[in-house]
């Protein structure tokens, strides 16, 4: 049995201290700083198969800052067992962990389950965004549940259940015949979407949920492959918020190094970033 896989990351007066362990997924970091790094998760096999039970967990220790990129998609391929994918993060008191999902392609007779739990603390920001798909090309696609139970010092931030199994999302008012869903999530702070949620011809379009404490929400329902104007764009103006406030202090603390970055922009310097960067140029391997 293949155990979780492992990230922590903790400020240092030099050099951030980043650890890792490896699962189904391995860690490759591809910037750094003094508070945190910009990581790149790569799989160690096939992913996701029938029975497998990926395990990622995450500890953004306070102060630090941590960005996780998927450098590729993954698809849960049919078999008799269910699947699962798990994120577990924990993200301490001025913290910042952003993450940008690639598609998760949901193939014929699988059931797989999709489950994130986040703990923040103090002043901490998550933004997150997931892009599922069901199905892959001519297929309609498996089961898939997927749960998001998010918490503060103060108490739940956000809960949410989805049944998205074949049955259920063919029920009026449910999916129907879509089989995309992208999500950005916020939580610590509620930002604005960079534009206007509108409906479109290959769905019913965006729509912007603020949450009832700080947070908000950005989803898009629609047909065949992602065409949505406003996620990818919203989650690059999030993440430039989140880290903004924490520039501002990060600049507080050591007005000497004002002028550093965060790994967050064009420079993504060193051999291991642009082996990871090519592999994002190779493109992904589950298309729907």
């Amino acid at each position: 049995m293949t155990g979780p896989t492992r990230l922590s990351v903790a400020p240092t007066g030099s050099r951030s201290r980043v650890h890792h362990t490896t699962g189904h997924l391995t860690v490759r970091i591809m910037d750094q700083d003094a508070d945190g790094a910009r990581v790149g998760l790569l799989a160690t096999q096939a992913l996701l198969l029938s029975g497998d039970d990926v395990r990622i967990e995450v500890d953004v220790a306070p102060g630090a800052w941590l960005d996780v990129v998927e450098t590729t998609g993954t698809v849960a391929y049919e078999g008799e067992a269910p699947s699962s994918w798990t994120v577990d993060a924990t993200v301490g008191d001025g913290a910042v962990l952003t993450w940008a999902g690639k598609p998760f392609v949901v193939s014929d007779e699988i059931a797989t389950h999709r489950r994130t739990r986040i703990r923040l603390h103090g002043t901490g920001k998550v933004l997150m965004q997931e892009k599922v798909v069901l199905g892959r090309a001519g297929h309609v696609g498996g089961d898939l549940s997927m749960s998001l139970k998010a918490s503060d010092d103060t108490g739940p931030l956000q809960v949410e259940n989805l049944n998205l199994g074949q049955q259920v999302r063919q029920m009026p008012g449910i999916l129907g015949n879509l089989r995309s869903m992208d999500t950005v999530t916020a939580l610590g702070w509620t930002p604005e979407p960079t534009g206007e949620p509108e409906a479109g011809t290959t769905g019913p379009g965006e729509t912007y949920f603020p949450l009832d404490r700080s947070g908000a929400a950005l989803r898009w329902m629609g047909i065949g492959r992602f065409r949505d104007q406003l996620c990818d764009a919203t989650f690059a103006a999030w993440r430039d918020e989140a880290m903004r406030d924490y520039r501002h202090r990060h600049t507080a603390r050591h007005p000497a190094h004002a002028e550093e970055g965060t790994g967050l922009g064009e420079a993504d310097r060193g051999p291991v970033a642009d082996a990871v960067a090519g592999l994002f140029r190779a493109g992904t391997c589950c298309a729907p």
